[in-house]
């Protein structure tokens, strides 16, 4: 390993070929987090269309049965303006209330149930996003602890040797500096 002090400082090449590995890493990791958000969006985006296709649907069947309601309403009162006694109002009254409720009740069990439907798949598709994206961090987040563990490693590794080889030029400078002081060595 080279290593030049003064004024212009190098990094060795190990050094280096380590940082430039690791940047890569690096990059490759928050190129799939990138990747993996981009597929999370999408794939929510899509859910959510669904959810408001779901939502409009239900929208045009409450309208549609206001407008059946309101019919209902009307023709009721054709019938009870048209009614020719007191008991034949009260009888057009009494069939339309009782029609109405088991009307009212039909209506507001199938909303109810398509209502329910979309709201239990709505979670379960959402449940099933949220679980493959923690799924995706999760294995995204083993990757970079591997990746830094690694890095440790060869910096570990690169570090051990940095200090063998200063060790060594210490020693060797020492040596020569003894050398050079000592009378007794012929020069």
């Amino acid at each position: 390993m080279t290593t030049k002090f003064g004024p212009d400082l190098e990094l060795p090449a190990e050094m280096r070929a380590i940082a430039e590995k690791n940047v890569a890493q690096a990059r490759q990791a928050f190129e799939t987090l990138f990747t993996n958000a981009r597929e999370a969006v999408g794939d929510t985006e899509g859910r959510l269309e669904e959810v408001r296709s779901g939502i409009l649907d239900l929208r045009q069947k409450a309208i549609g049965l206001m407008e059946a309601n309101v019919e209902a309403s009307f023709d009721f009162l054709h019938k009870l303006v048209a009614a020719k006694s007191p008991q034949e109002m009260l009888s057009v009254q009494a069939e339309f209330l009782t029609t109405q409720m088991k009307s009212v009740a039909e209506q507001a069990k199938s909303f109810g149930t398509e209502a329910k439907s979309l709201g239990e798949s709505a979670v379960r598709t959402f449940g099933e996003d949220a679980r493959v994206l923690a799924e995706r961090l999760k294995t995204l987040a083993a990757t970079a602890a591997q990746n830094a563990q690694s890095a440790a490693q060869d910096f570990k590794s690169v570090s051990e040797t940095a200090v063998r080889d200063a060790k060594t030029t210490a020693e060797h400078a020492a040596t020569t500096a003894a050398q050079a002081t000592d009378p007794n060595q012929s020069h």
